[in-house]
C-alpha cells in the first residue's frame, strides 16, 4: 500500500494539465448513468399514464434524450480511453523514462560493475508501466466511485430507504471480491517456490547453454523428471485451491441470494405502498446490474492497484539508490601530480572480499604507467580507481590535487579517453560507433576545436603536435573517401586503428539484428580503439586493448598507442608484457597489492616475479612464431 501512495504522489503532479483534461473527459462517465436512470423513470412513468390529451412528442422526448445521453456516454468513454492511451499516459511513460535515465546518469559508476544494478534498471523500466497502470486504475476508480455516488444519490432522492437497497446489492459483491482476492494471494504465495522450480527445470531443458551439457552427460531424463514432478505439485495445489474457491463461491452465492432477496422485497414493498412509482421500480431493476457492476469494478481496481503498486517497487528501488557526486571540476596541469593514492583499499558493493588492499601510489601528468599481473590480481580495479570510475572503500585518493569525492564524475571523464576490457559493440553505423567517442567534437577535424566539456582546457586537450599524419601514424591510405570534413576525422581514426572496410562508414550498419554487417572480435576491438583515438583527451586508459587481436599483429598496434600517448598521461592494463617496455613505471599486482614497481630495466635487473613472468611469455611467443 505504501508503494501505491508513492506512485500516485509521483505521477499525478507530472502532467497536471493533461490529467485535468483526462478527468474532464472521464467525468461524464460518473454522472451520466444517474441521468439515464432519471430518463428511464420518466419514460416508464409516462407509459404508465398515457393520455390522449398530451402530444406524442411528450412521450417521445425522454426516449430521444435517453438515446442521446447513452451515445454521449459512449462518446466520452471512447474519448477518455483514447486520450488516456495517447494524450496522457504516453507522456507519463516518457517522463518516467526521463527519471530513469536521469537517475542512471547520476548513480556512482561503481554500480556499473555490479550485475544486479543492470537488473535493477531493467526492472525499473518494466515497473514504470505498472506505475502508469496504478495511476490509471486510481483515476478509473475515482470515476467508478463517482458513478456509484451519483446513482446512490439519485436512488436516495427517490426514497431514503433505498440506501439500504444500495447496501444490499453492493456489499455482498465486496465480500465476494475480498475473499476471492485473499484466496488468490494465498495461492500465489504457496505456488511461488514450485513455479520457480518448474521454470528453472524447463529452462535447463530448453536453453542452449545448459542443454548441450545435459545432453553430453545424458541427464536429460533426470532433469525432465524434476520438471514433471514440479508440474504435478503445481497441479495438485491448484486443484486444492479450486476446491476451496468452490466452497467460497457457494458461501458468497448464499449471502448474495439473501441480500438480493431483501432488496427485491424492499422494491416490491415500496411499489405496493405507493412510495415509489412504476418508473422508480424499473429504475431499481436496472440499478441491480449497474450497482453490482460498479461495486465489482471498484474492488477489481482496488486489487489491481495493490498488485501493480507492489510490482512498481523496482522503480523506487532505483530511485532510492544513493547518489554521491562532488561539485568541483578536475584540472590537470603539466608537470604536476595527476593522481595520488594513500592507503587505498577497495571492495565492490555486496562483496566481503577486497579487490585492492593498501595501495599507495603517485602518478605525474604525462607519466606512462603499465599495470600487469595475473587474472584476478586487481589490475582492472586499480585502473578504474585511477580513472575516477570508482571511489575508494578505504584510504585517500586525489585527482589533480583534489579529493576524489569532491569531484564531479562527469568532469573527470571530460579529461579521459579510454578503452575498457568490455568495450561497447553498438548496433549503429560504423561512423556513429566512432563518433560516440566524442559526440560534441568539432566537425572540422581540428584537434584544437575539441574541448573537454566544461572542465576542459583547450590547450591541454589538443594533441601536442597537431593532427598530422606524421604524428598519429599512417593515415591517408584512402584520401579520396567522399565523406567530407567530419568523415575525414572518422576515416583518420579508422585508419589509425587499422580497420579498413570498403563501405561508407555513414551507411555501413553494424549488427545482424538490424540487417547490418557483423564484425569479428578483433575488428570490434579495433573499432573501440578508433573511438578512443577520435576522442583525443590528455589522459589515456587502455585495459587489455589488444585482447581480441592476434598477438603477431599487436606489436604494430602498440607502436601506434605509444605514439598516441606522446605528451599524455597513460595507464595501460595488460597481461602481455611485451607492451610495457616503454612505460615509465610498471606496477605488478598480486592479490590486490603492488608486489613490484619500477621501470622495465629495473624490474628485469631485480630478477623477481616480473622477470620470471617475462621469460615465460617470451618463450611462449617464440614457440608460437616458430
Amino acid at each position: 500500500m505504501r508503494n501505491v501512495g508513492k506512485a500516485l504522489k509521483l505521477i499525478l503532479p507530472m502532467e497536471p494539465f493533461r490529467l485535468g483534461a483526462y478527468l474532464l473527459l472521464s467525468l461524464p462517465g460518473a454522472l451520466l448513468p444517474a441521468v439515464m436512470l432519471y430518463l428511464q423513470q420518466r419514460i416508464v412513468d409516462g407509459a404508465a399514464s398515457l393520455s390522449p390529451e398530451r402530444p406524442l412528442f411528450f412521450y417521445i422526448k425522454p426516449v430521444l434524450l435517453l438515446m442521446g445521453t447513452y451515445m454521449l456516454l459512449k462518446l466520452f468513454r471512447l474519448l477518455a480511453l483514447q486520450y488516456m492511451e495517447f494524450g496522457y499516459f504516453r507522456y507519463i511513460l516518457l517522463d518516467l523514462d526521463d527519471k530513469i535515465h536521469e537517475k542512471s546518469a547520476r548513480v556512482p559508476l561503481e554500480y556499473y560493475d555490479n550485475a544486479a544494478y543492470y537488473q535493477t534498471v531493467q526492472r525499473a523500466k518494466q515497473a514504470s508501466t505498472f506505475l502508469v497502470f496504478t495511476a490509471n486504475l486510481a483515476v478509473m476508480s475515482l470515476v467508478a466511485a463517482g458513478s456509484l455516488l451519483s446513482v446512490g444519490g439519485y436512488l436516495a432522492a427517490m426514497h431514503p430507504l433505498l440506501l439500504l437497497f444500495v447496501a444490499a446489492v453492493s456489499i455482498p459483491v465486496g465480500v465476494e471480491k475480498y475473499l476471492g482476492a485473499k484466496g488468490q494471494a494465498s495461492l500465489a504465495q504457496d505456488m511461488a517456490q514450485v513455479v520457480r522450480r518448474k521454470k528453472y527445470a524447463f529452462g535447463l531443458l530448453a536453453e542452449a547453454g545448459s542443454k548441450k551439457e545435459i545432453a553430453h552427460h545424458g541427464v536429460g531424463a533426470y532433469v525432465a523428471d524434476k520438471y514433471l514432478k514440479a508440474c504435478e505439485e503445481a497441479d495438485e495445489r491448484e486443484e486444492q485451491y479450486g476446491v476451496q474457491a468452490g466452497r467460497r463461491g457457494l458461501l458468497c452465492a448464499g449471502v448474495k441470494t439473501l441480500a438480493h432477496s431483501l432488496a427485491v422485497f424492499m422494491m416490491v414493498w415500496l411499489l405496493g405502498s405507493g412510495r415509489i412509482t412504476l418508473g422508480g421500480f424499473s429504475v431499481l431493476l436496472s440499478s441491480f446490474a449497474l450497482l453490482s457492476g460498479t461495486f465489482s469494478q471498484l474492488f477489481d481496481h482496488g486489487g489491481e492497484i495493490l498488485k501493480t503498486g507492489a510490482m512498481s517497487e523496482a522503480f523506487f528501488a532505483l530511485m532510492d539508490l544513493e547518489v554521491r557526486d562532488g561539485t568541483e571540476d578536475l584540472t590537470l596541469d603539466k608537470g604536476r601530480e595527476a593522481v595520488r593514492l594513500e592507503g587505498v583499499s577497495y571492495r565492490y558493493p555486496g562483496s566481503e572480499a577486497y579487490a585492492l588492499r593498501d595501495i599507495s601510489l603517485s602518478i605525474k601528468t604525462g607519466e606512462k604507467i603499465a599495470i600487469v599481473g595475473e587474472n584476478g590480481a586487481g589490475k582492472t580495479t586499480l585502473a578504474k580507481l585511477l580513472s575516477g570510475f570508482l571511489l575508494p572503500s578505504e584510504g585517500r585518493m586525489e585527482l589533480g590535487g583534489i579529493p576524489r569525492e569532491q569531484l564531479r564524475e562527469e568532469g573527470i571523464f571530460d579529461w579521459i579517453s579510454a578503452v575498457y576490457q568490455e568495450f561497447g559493440r553498438y548496433k549503429l553505423t560504423l561512423a556513429q560507433n566512432v563518433i560516440l567517442g566524442d559526440t560534441g567534437a568539432a566537425e572540422e577535424g581540428d584537434c584544437s576545436e575539441n574541448p573537454a566539456g566544461k572542465a576542459g582546457d583547450r590547450e591541454n586537450i589538443r594533441m601536442e603536435e597537431g593532427c598530422t599524419p606524421e604524428n598519429v601514424g599512417a593515415v591517408g591510405k584512402k584520401e579520396t573517401a567522399p565523406w567530407g570534413s567530419g568523415g575525414k576525422r572518422i576515416r583518420e581514426a579508422l585508419d589509425w586503428a587499422d580497420l579498413f572496410l570498403e563501405e561508407d562508414p555513414e551507411q555501413m550498419l553494424l549488427g545482424r539484428e538490424f540487417g547490418g554487417r557483423e564484425l569479428s572480435g578483433g575488428q570490434w576491438q579495433r573499432l573501440a580503439l578508433a573511438r578512443s583515438y577520435y576522442r583525443r583527451r590528455p589522459v589515456l586508459f587502455f585495459d587489455e586493448p589488444t585482447a581480441a587481436i592476434d598477438p603477431l599483429e599487436e606489436a604494430a598496434l602498440y607502436g601506434k598507442l605509444e605514439k598516441l600517448a606522446a605528451g599524455r598521461t597513460l595507464v595501460l592494463v595488460t597481461h602481455r608484457l611485451g607492451a610495457v617496455r616503454q612505460a615509465d613505471r610498471i606496477l605488478l599486482l598480486e592479490g590486490g597489492k603492488i608486489a613490484e614497481a619500477g621501470s622495465f630495466t629495473q624490474l628485469m635487473e631485480r630478477k623477481g616475479r616480473f622477470y620470471r613472468i617475462w621469460n615465460e611469455q617470451t618463450k611462449w611467443y617464440k614457440e608460437r612464431k616458430e
